[in-house]
């Protein structure tokens, strides 16, 4: 007897549980919001069964670094460090949803006001707004006027950091973020600074132990990157290396960055990011306005020199565009795929699990979604082509399902 809750959809193309090759023409069945097989389409049950097409379908991709209430412009300081809620509520509600069309089923805010996220968050999770799965760091812990202070998270003593850390976990956070550095984004910040010392970030990760929460850093200096590994942080963000002296331009050090590699810290280096905005400079785009504060060289490809060597030293990567910053709109995580590819020289299928079971790993939901594996949530996404073939096609999605909900498609069995 047929199950009138169960479908299976049937590709040309199908992930393997491993993430690193193709089950030729299988079909993945889906019930009551999870995986329950994946089989050779000929073994599925006909009139059960969806032909999705030549497609390569995937699990739903894994987004780790996003800020949703941000508008992906070069204007974008300038109207969210002064907005009240009530828009930037609007506004992230609507990036939420272009995530999840995108193919987008899980993804990680990293910055962004607990009043808003929270709410967003909470509202894809009772079924009010349509988004991915959104895990939440709410306000970054920041100096005050440094970086991204608007978002409410300022604290400069140890103490006020960890009761600031305090208010965070209490008001739901999934993870924590601390500016270990400063940023570009923020024009009262200089990103070859160090926010904190070690002592200071450690007051941070301990405030997230209780609960069980780990502790990412926003780290552009190579100070901020040494300040985040010595105080226990498990996830660093850009992972630059900028050098405190601007003559100098980067300052890498390859002994810590074997430790980060042998202590599996989990890296996020925001490439896609450089990618898209190299792009829109070829077109003629206007580019954001340039941080006053930051002097000296910090030519793109000695970054990319730097990744390959932290590659070969065996750093753990994962996804995350910094989607909200210019260029980044919220349906382009893709991208950062692509410069995993073209521009540090992972092979496809590497960049493959980087954007779906790495990160969900590393964000602490890898034993849900990420896989297409029985028991698995029903996170989906079809693709045209071969993106183990050619990374750019991964791109805008034909397909899209989320907890065996439909989000892109319309197929009829």
């Amino acid at each position: 007897m047929a199950d009138p809750e169960r479908r299976f959809y049937r590709a040309a193309r199908v992930a393997n549980q491993a993430m690193d090759g193709w089950l030729p023409d299988h079909a993945v069945g889906v019930a009551n919001g999870k995986i329950v097989d994946v089989l050779p389409s000929a073994d599925a049950p006909a009139h059960e069964t969806v032909d999705l097409g030549d497609v390569s379908l995937l699990p739903g991709l894994v987004e780790g670094h996003t800020h949703i209430p941000c508008p992906p412009r070069v204007d974008a300081f300038d109207i969210i460090s002064v907005e009240p809620n009530e828009p930037a509520l609007m506004r992230a509600a609507h990036a939420v949803g272009l995530a999840l069309r995108s193919g987008i089923t899980t993804m990680r805010d990293l910055g962004s006001k607990n009043e808003v996220v929270f709410a967003v968050r909470d509202a894809i999770a009772s079924g009010v707004i349509p988004g991915p799965r959104l895990l939440a760091a709410g306000a970054p812990i920041t100096r005050t006027m440094d970086h991204c202070w608007f978002w409410g998270g300022e604290a400069d003593s140890p103490e006020a950091v960890r009761a600031q850390a305090q208010v965070t976990v209490d008001d739901g956070a999934d993870v924590l973020k601390v500016m270990a550095s400063g940023g570009n984004f923020t024009p009262t910040s200089n990103p070859r600074d160090r926010q904190y010392p070690p002592e200071t970030i450690r007051e941070i990760v301990e405030a997230g132990k209780s609960t069980g929460i780990e502790v990412a850093a926003h780290t552009h200096a190579a100070e901020g990157i040494r300040a985040a590994v010595e105080g226990g942080v498990r996830h660093l963000i850009h992972c630059r290396w900028l050098s405190a002296n601007p003559e100098e331009g980067f300052k890498y050090e390859p002994e810590l960055a074997q430790r980060i590699a042998d202590e599996g810290i989990w890296v996020n280096p925001t490439i896609g990011l450089g990618l898209l905005a190299a792009e829109a400079r070829q077109r003629g785009d206007t580019a954001p306005r340039r941080n006053p504060n930051l002097q000296g060289p910090s030519p793109r490809q000695q970054g990319l020199e730097i990744l390959r060597d932290m590659r070969d030293r065996g750093a753990r990567f994962t996804s995350g565009l910094d989607m909200g910053m210019a260029y980044a709109d919220f349906n382009r995580a893709t991208a950062e795929a692509w410069a995993f590819v073209e521009d540090i020289g992972l092979s496809e299928w590497h960049a493959l699990r980087i954007m779906t079971c790495d990160t969900a790993a590393a964000i602490g939901v890898g034993d849900q979604v990420g896989r297409l594996q029985p028991g698995f949530g029903a996170d989906l996404a079809a693709f045209t082509g071969d993106p183990a073939a050619n990374i750019r096609d991964l791109d805008q999605p034909v397909f899209v399902m989320q907890g065996g909900a439909m989000v892109v498609g319309e197929p009829s069995p």
